[in-house]
């Protein structure tokens, strides 16, 4: 092997990524410094200098007696060139893996988190991963290229992807979220140097996406006079049917803004005079064979306070007077009601108002808007159970009805800009 065969762009990464050195030392040293440097990793035996000027040293061979043979070359250099090659330290003898294949890898590696006694992640999240590979990369040439690919190529590929299959906003967001972790993983794992996707334009690839009109303030939310409608078939429910739980389980998030979730996993032992402690909620895990309901923490990890009012109150005595379960509070005779018999009950109760379906969390989007009004916005996140900055993006929207905004605009014209004074000016002057 040539002196020039050893310091090659490839080699010099894979010896950067292997954590011998560094870039800087490439920039500031002599060649045969930063080989020794090299061999220092690996090789045990001196190096030295004959008489004769060639340069020598040992290496393993079993087939010797002392079990070493002796290697002589002229130049250090070509030595050294020796010795990295005996070795097999280069690296093009490691096989590449593919970008699918630490795809796959990387989501085993976030499947561990869930079988923790903290369980950050859910199976249902490992499922979603899987599900949006298969649909969107699985059968692309992005997943069948080396993790090495430079990031204007990688850039280009996920063009393509997200021209070709339309991809929505929302969509593109999940798996640009997912390439960038799996690339951080490979970083880690020393597949690669460095992260294509630091150098991407998201921005750019999003611009490819198939637009969607956003959602009307309106269409998140229920209105105050749909809402009573609403609540109005419940309660006509309840007059034919007052042990029906689910319909209580709804008034209960009408006055509280809980997650169905936090609402139908909710304990006797968790309600007191002053406070319903929010302390479990109802899990479904996805492991793509099978689904499983689980009781476990709150979505966000927090226990938090709702504390009772007086209709809060009366609501819960009316729920304890019909409960037949001494440990949970939605219960019938077939036990613990789940999130998807609440969320059944919305949409009948919806339809016989004769308003839009409704749903649980557009309740809790409601009452986050309503108390957003009263509240600072970090009183009513932490109610809610998430961040001031998620109030404030997805949990605070327009409640006022349009009588309320004919008046302020009167009011602005009146008081404020005075539009009326500028109309006796130019009667007058037509006068004049």
């Amino acid at each position: 092997m040539k002196k020039s065969d050893i310091w090659t762009k490839k080699n010099i990464e894979y010896w950067v990524k292997c954590g011998i050195f560094d870039y800087d030392e490439i920039a500031l040293s002599e060649s045969e410094v930063l080989m020794s440097k090299i061999l220092d990793n690996i090789h045990m035996h001196k190096i030295s200098r004959t008489k004769d000027g060639r340069w020598v040293t040992y290496v393993a061979d079993p087939t010797k007696p002392n079990g070493l043979r002796q290697v002589r070359r002229n130049s250090k250099s070509e030595l050294y060139a020796y010795l990295i090659e005996f070795y097999g330290v280069l690296p093009e003898k490691e096989a590449t893996k593919t970008i699918g294949e630490v795809f796959h890898e990387w989501v085993e590696y976030k499947r561990e988190f869930t079988r923790s006694n903290y369980k950050p992640l859910s199976p249902s999240t490992i499922r979603r991963y899987e599900l949006d590979y298969k649909k969107y990369l699985e059968n692309t040439l992005l997943s069948k290229s080396p993790i090495d690919l430079d990031d204007m190529t990688v850039e280009q590929y996920l063009i393509k992807i997200v021209s070709s299959s339309k991809m929505k906003p929302q969509a593109f967001g999940n798996i640009y979220g997912y390439l960038c972790q799996m690339y951080r993983y490979a970083v880690r794992k020393k597949y690669i140097l460095t992260d294509p996707m630091t150098f991407i334009d998201k921005c750019r690839i999003m611009s490819f996406c198939c637009a969607v009109p956003p959602k009307k303030d309106s269409e998140r939310i229920i209105s105050l006079d749909d809402l009573h409608k609403f609540l109005g078939s419940v309660h006509a429910h309840l007059n034919s049917y007052p042990g029906y739980m689910p319909d209580y389980a709804i008034l209960l998030g009408s006055l509280t803004g809980m997650r169905v979730g936090e609402i139908v996993a909710l304990k006797w032992e968790c309600v007191d005079d002053d406070f319903i402690h929010v302390d479990y909620s109802e899990h479904r895990h996805d492991y793509g064979d099978h689904r499983e309901l689980v009781i476990g923490e709150p979505k966000s990890h927090k226990h938090r306070l709702i504390p009772v009012t007086k209709d809060i109150s009366e609501l819960l005595d009316t729920i304890r007077d019909h409960s037949i379960d001494d440990t949970w509070v939605f219960a019938d005779t077939e036990g613990r009601i789940n999130a998807t018999t609440v969320s059944n009950a919305c949409r009948r109760r919806s339809e016989e108002a004769g308003i839009k379906r409704t749903s649980i969390h557009e309740i809790r989007r409601t009452v986050s808007s309503y108390l957003n009004t009263v509240l600072p916005r970090e009183a009513v996140a932490n109610m809610l159970g998430h961040l001031p900055t998620t109030n404030e993006r997805f949990y605070d929207y327009d409640i006022s009805s349009r009588m309320i905004k004919v008046e302020a605009l009167e009011k602005l014209s009146d008081n404020v800009i005075k539009f009326s004074d500028y109309g006796k000016t130019d009667k007058s002057r037509k006068a004049q």
